[in-house]
């Protein structure tokens, strides 16, 4: 007797008759295991049950399959209706079916199995017996030998028919065997649309593909003259006659079907009422060269009634609208996704059977090998990496590119190894013709990667003839692969993959690049360790920018060997800008993610990205959420006063706008999939400084131009960047900035206007320059009271431009605009925040002196006086408006001192005058 403690394993139990009853075993409290070689079902299946996938022709896999159990229900063959079933495929069906079997049960016997059962077939019965369609062939289980030599059905029902034997040897010794004939069980779960499907499931398929069709008149197809007569038994009957056989105490073989026989005529018939269909309105069309089975079969229910009290309960007109109705719903899965001319197709396809020929089980690969490379480890992981990747992502065995580890180019996808269905779906093509000597490799790993089913494998191979040195022959390049080449194979995988397998979706693929001058391992290691969610590939991009940064070996020992990571190191310090369009040339990905190297990322990064995209595939891009530890120190406060860190968190400040007029690069997301040509100018300075907003803008008039969005606010995608400079004050990186931003006035004269007054940096020239010329005047003179009054009102004009800024910010801060203090991340308060303004006063100054250099080592001196609006016209006069009146407030407060500067000057020189 079972027990819920035994270990109950159901050999194909992805499949029809298996699933089913490895779901009932599940129900009544055992434990389950299955086996099969691939994850795909039409039945989902308790997460209980214990899963094995592999190749029972293996008896390495069998022996691990049958370990612990108590019990073996073994219904894994080689099988299908008559589309399967003939002779072309006779061989390989006995041979692949024998293996299985014997290396079953010698496993099963090593393993101290108690119990057996073994699923045969109606098939083993003599051809003599079922020749005759004009009446019912009632079959007993001991009609098998009415015939010597006996003549089952082909191969099929031979190989079945010499198992039973082999059994018998070991039954009541050392297995308690357990044999069940079925006779053409059907019901949902079953294959319907393969190939391998019997005739109530074909025809209910033709009927319901006409039903949606409507053609007129409605033709459906049957193999012979519909004379042919069968009896047909529900799954949940057979499931219940095989969980009574496997609790019995009989030892005999029993018949597993209906003793209710009706021609595949009157079979058609009740397929067309099942999906609401006249017959009468519907011409069959017999096919009569395809193969037919026998002419008559019927099941002798007589011995299994008395053995196990069991008999078919659901009659065929049930069993046929229910299996009808789950058929009806398969088709809308299987046709949801395809375009209105695929779709015809499809259901066209779906009206016709399709004859199955075989092909051999061994395992059929393409390795794209030169003769010279050597070291090569053997085969033996891809078998199973092409196992894995079937089970994951629920695709067919062989679909996808497996890639030896290269120790000649770490981290590089070189020589793919293909199945044969690589070539089935490009038609014999193993790349586009535009390839030549180069880049084939890495074009089939991204390929299909972007399902999910690209992956490399740890037998290396040295390249000693190409590799990422210098090669001894000329390599040929191809410029552009990575868009219109590789979205056009894409897109035909995607095809092929709804027509073949419908439950296979594509992944959206998004790498990250982070261009690295630091190579600090703590914060690349954070990166490093981000997760996408299982509908998402992820590739990280690490350009290291410091050929001779100590931290690279390190970096290297310790990530090189990943498939996902992909380190390269420029031959010289290049800056942000061209690191990042390398990164850009490395990848493949459909979306890219621009981190600096020293932001500290949320753990959801990725799965937020791909969110925002899903949510808003045609964006140009999105601008994340970067933001900053609480500002504790005046210096830190000082740098949010000073309005330079306002953009890093404008996607919090502006969650809903979809078009955002630019995003810091720290956290970026762009669209990399479309060959637009925009890249970072180098143009600007290494450590940054406009290059980020001209880039965005870059991409984003693309996007439009081509019906698209600009960069959309993604507020839930969030890095925190740290002080710079460890909190200390360092205002070089803010003038560097704003010298390069400064060019943009030039770039987008739509965005630029001119000021009604000179900013800070600019009246500082100014007056200097002013004095200068009135010291050269006096000394033109020799005029030396002239002299020291233009030098002491000179620096008192100098010193005022600080004052009147410094006023100004203090009462726009603290006065004015004080609400907006609430907004900045900042604990300082009191007297600490009166100098973090002042101090923001002098950031903001030393920022426009940049900018005004910037102008003038460009010559631009025409451009000076003008402003770039930084919402590029987003936030309409509002900007424009403010900046000029706080220029306008900031020159009147500096008119008053330097008025009041002058008539003290006036005063204390009338003063010695007249004590003189």
């Amino acid at each position: 007797m079972l027990t819920s403690n035994d270990i109950l394993l159901v050999t194909g139990g992805y499949g029809f008759i298996g699933g089913h009853v490895a779901r009932a075993l599940h129900d009544r409290g055992h434990r389950v295991r299955i086996t099969d070689i691939r994850a795909r079902t039409y039945m989902e299946l308790p997460s209980a049950i214990e899963v094995m996938i592999g190749n029972l022709c293996d008896a390495a896999f069998c022996a691990r399959a049958v370990h612990g159990a108590t019990a073996v229900l073994h219904f894994a063959a080689t099988m299908g209706g008559m589309g399967v079933i003939h002779g072309d495929n006779d061989f390989i069906i006995y041979q692949e079916n024998h293996n299985m079997t014997l290396n079953l049960l010698s496993a099963s016997i090593t393993a101290n199995v108690q119990r057996f059962l073994f699923a045969s077939s109606a098939c083993v019965y003599p051809d003599s017996l079922q020749h005759s369609g004009d009446e019912d062939v009632s079959l007993k289980e001991q009609h098998v030998w009415a015939e010597l030599p006996p003549r089952p059905q082909g191969l099929y029902g031979l190989e079945k028919l010499m198992t039973e034997q082999i059994l018998n040897q070991f039954s009541g010794r050392k297995l308690e065997i357990r044999i069940a004939r079925f006779h053409n069980i059907y019901g949902p779960g079953g294959s319907w649309r393969d190939g391998y499907e019997k005739a109530p499931a074909a025809l209910l398929r033709k009927a319901c593909a006409a039903k949606i069709l409507q053609s007129s008149p409605l033709n459906i197809e049957i193999w012979g003259d519909g004379t042919q007569r069968r009896s047909f038994c529900y799954i949940t009957d057979a499931v219940e006659g095989i969980l009574r056989l496997l609790e019995s105490d009989c030892r005999d073989p029993v018949n597993i079907g209906s003793d209710h026989a009706v021609c595949i005529r009157q079979l058609a018939d009740l397929a067309v009422q099942s999906v609401g269909l006249d017959p009468a309105g519907v011409r069959y069309q017999y096919v009569r060269d395809r193969p037919l089975g026998v002419g008559s079969r019927n099941s002798n229910n007589e011995f299994v009634e008395r053995q196990l009290q069991w008999s078919p309960l659901v009659t065929l007109a049930d069993g046929m609208h229910r299996t009808g109705q789950w058929i009806a719903t398969e088709m809308v899965k299987a046709t949801s996704g395809l375009r209105d001319a695929e779709r015809q197709a499809a259901l066209e396809k779906m009206l016709e059977s399709q004859l199955v020929k075989l092909k051999s089980a061994g395992r059929t690969f393409a390795i794209l090998l030169p003769i010279t490379v050597q070291q090569a480890r053997g085969h033996s992981p891809v078998s199973r990496v092409f196992t894995d990747v079937a089970t994951d992502e629920g695709v067919p065995f062989g679909f996808g590119c497996v890639a030896f580890t290269d120790t000649s180019f770490p981290g590089m996808p070189t020589f793919p190894i293909l199945h044969r269905t690589h070539l089935d779906i490009f038609g014999g093509e193993v790349i586009p013709d535009c390839f030549i000597n180069q880049d084939g490799d890495p074009f089939l790993f991204q390929l299909y990667r972007r399902f999910g089913c690209s992956h490399m494998i740890t037998p290396r191979i040295s390249n000693t003839v190409g590799g990422s040195e210098g090669a001894r022959y000329e390599k040929i390049p191809v410029s552009g692969w990575t868009f219109r080449p590789l979205d056009t194979a894409t897109s035909h995988i995607e095809t092929w993959l709804r027509l073949h397998c419908p439950g296979a979706k594509r992944k959206l693929t998004v790498d990250i690049i982070i261009p690295c001058y630091r190579v600090n391992l703590s914060y690349i290691d954070a990166f490093l360790a981000l997760k996408p969610s299982t509908t998402c590939t992820t590739m990280f991009i690490v350009i290291v920018d410091d050929p001779n940064s100590p931290s690279i070996s390190e970096l290297l020992r310790k990530y090189a060997h990943r498939p996902d990571v992909r380190i390269r190191i420029n031959r010289q310090n290049s800056g942000a800008s061209a690191s990042r369009n390398r990164g850009l040339k490395e990848s493949s990905a459909e979306w890219v993610i621009f981190l600096d190297d020293d932001v500290t990322p949320r753990e959801d990064v990725l799965v937020q990205t791909e969110m925002a995209i899903r949510s808003q595939p045609d964006a140009a891009g999105f601008v994340g959420n970067t933001l900053f530890p609480v500002a504790d120190t005046v210096a830190t406060a000082a740098i949010h006063l000073a309005g330079v860190t306002y953009f890093w968190d404008i996607a919090g400040k502006r969650a809903s706008d979809t078009d955002l007029p630019w995003g810091v690069t720290a956290n970026l997301i762009a669209r990399r999939n479309v060959e637009d040509g925009v890249e970072y100018d180098r143009n600007f300075p290494k450590t940054g400084g406009g290059e980020d907003i001209d880039y965005c803008r870059k991409k984003r008039d693309f996007s439009l131009a081509h019906g698209g969005k600009g960069f959309c606010a993604a507020p839930n995608i969030v890095v925190t960047h740290p002080w710079w400079n460890h909190k200390r004050r360092y205002y070089w990186r803010f003038y560097m900035w704003s010298k390069g931003d400064g060019a943009l006035i030039r770039l987008y004269p739509q965005y630029t206007y001119r000021q009604s007054a000179p900013n800070g940096a600019e009246l500082l020239v100014m007056c200097a320059l002013v004095t200068t010329a009135g010291c050269l005047c006096s000394l033109a003179r020799c005029s030396i009271p002239e002299l020291l009054f233009s030098i002491a009102l000179g620096w008192r004009v100098v010193l005022a431009v600080f004052i009147a800024n410094m006023l100004h910010d203090l009462y726009r801060h603290l006065w004015r605009d004080a609400s907006r203090l609430r907004e900045i991340n900042m604990s300082v308060t009191g007297v600490a925040l009166v100098a973090a303004v002042m101090e923001s006063t002098l950031i903001r100054l030393f920022s426009e002196y940049g900018r005004l250099v910037g102008m003038v080592e460009r010559r631009e001196f025409r451009l000076i006086g003008t402003s770039f609006d930084w919402f590029t016209g987003r936030a309409g006069d509002g900007p424009k408006k403010d900046e000029n009146r706080n220029r306008l407030q900031r020159i009147e407060i500096w008119l008053v001192l330097v008025a009041v500067a002058f008539f003290t000057l006036r005063s204390q020189d009338d003063q010695r005058i007249r004590v003189s």
